[in-house]
């Protein structure tokens, strides 16, 4: 049986002025003599939150969990392949904070980087600290930061939270959040989003429409799609349309999926004869799609006793002018998406999502300001500069006068 431990208590403001005067003099010892009631790690752990330092503690800064091959191998797969560090971290049975620390401490260098500036010990050194802080105050994201300087996000985080704490004893700004408060994937989430998020996986919504409809990056989604998949796998539940292991097994309605006034629309086209090539662009809709549909109206129609009715093909020269007709839409994902939003907005009415859609995907050039005439100071300053040269303006004229066949005829008789 587990047994569960007891907290220890908070440190008191009288703990933290001995440890604040003892520490500096006589090291952890002095303070464990003075303090009976903590033990060397409290004493050790808060002295480095306080940012207490003391000439008898030369404790060097703890190693990489992964060295030598395992590092190279990881870097690969980082690098080349694209993992996740909690996959790196999985392959090689570390945490994925330890196999983040190991791999971009290791990549910084490479990069061509400059390291922090550290002791002999490890520790950094007030030059590397500045570099740092001046890091946080752009508002960098952690993992940004620790490519650059080579430390760990442990560190990045307690050195935010002194700086911060510094600022506000100066009556100063706090720093701004990491990234800028752009949600990506290593930024912090409130509780009440996290809730949201869960509230919209049990409504059956994929990641891709939470992140759009929440901020949160997708990423975040998904780690707490699988969080909330393992509570109910021990509840004996499973998420909407997921089966116990989280695969998709039904899909809810979205605009990435043939909508119904599509399928009424290919329906009623093919029960009026309508080739099925046809009639899937007249629904705007992928032949695929429009086949398979066509199989399954037909299966229905005879379990009940009747035929599709027979194609009804029109005539070559004006069946290319309908069917050209008809491929005002670049089939692509999120063109179909475009449609069916401004079909579904129109109420099924297909000239008007037609000229919503496309008064969306293809915007009006901007307007081109009518050229004035240039004035002759301004004709002057072009040939000054010689992007312009003169050139003679010769009056053509014809050496004599034309004459017609009646207008000779009348000066012979004169």
């Amino acid at each position: 049986m587990r047994v569960r431990r007891s907290k220890a208590p908070a440190w008191t403001s009288e703990e933290i002025a001995i440890l604040c005067d003892v520490y500096p003099r006589e090291g952890v010892n002095g303070c464990a003599d003075a303090l009976p009631e903590r033990s060397w790690s409290a004493i050790q752990n808060m002295a480095h939150k306080l940012g207490v330092r003391s000439p008898y503690v030369l404790i060097p800064t703890p190693k990489a969990k992964l060295d030598g091959a395992d590092l190279e191998e990881a870097i690969r797969l980082r690098q080349d392949e694209g993992w996740s560090f909690e996959r790196i971290g999985n392959r090689f049975g570390v945490c994925e904070t330890a196999a983040q620390n190991a791999v971009v401490i290791a990549l910084c260098p490479r990069l061509g980087f400059t390291p922090a500036q550290r002791d002999e010990n490890g520790h950094l050194l007030p030059e590397g600290i500045e570099r740092l802080r001046e890091m946080l105050s752009r508002g960098m994201k952690a993992i940004d930061i620790g490519l650059q300087l080579g430390i760990s996000a442990a560190r990045i985080a307690e050195e935010r939270r002194r700086y911060n704490g510094d600022l506000k004893a100066r009556g100063k700004r706090q720093l701004p959040p990491p990234g800028n408060g752009t949600r990506y994937s290593g930024a912090k989430v409130p509780k009440d989003v996290y809730r949201q998020v869960e509230q919209l996986l049990m409504s059956g919504y994929g990641a891709p429409r939470i992140a759009d409809l929440t901020g949160v990056s997708k990423t975040h989604v998904q780690r707490r799609r699988v969080k909330l998949i393992r509570r109910l796998r021990r509840k004996g539940e499973c998420l909407p349309g997921c089966d116990h292991a989280g695969r998709r097994i039904a899909y809810k309605d979205s605009l990435a999926s043939v909508h119904l006034i599509q399928k009424d629309i290919l329906r009623a086209e093919l029960l009026k004869g309508t080739p099925v090539a046809r009639a899937a662009k007249i629904a705007v809709v992928g032949s695929s799609f429009a086949y398979q549909f066509r199989d399954e109206l037909k299966a229905e129609l005879e379990r009940k006793g009747r035929e599709l009715p027979p194609i009804v093909r029109l005539g070559r020269v004006k069946a290319e002018a309908v069917d050209r007709a008809l491929d005002w839409l670049p089939r692509s994902k999120h063109n179909l998406i475009v449609y069916r939003r401004h079909l579904i907005e129109a109420e099924g009415d297909q000239i008007e999502a037609k000229r919503r859609t496309i008064a969306e995907l293809m915007p009006k050039p901007a307007p081109i300001a009518p050229k004035r005439p240039l004035t002759f100071e301004e004709k002057l300053a072009l040939v000054a500069s010689g992007k312009a040269t003169l050139v003679p303006n010769i009056p053509l004229r014809r050496p004599d006068y034309s004459y017609t066949l009646g207008g000779v005829a009348t000066g012979a008789l004169a």
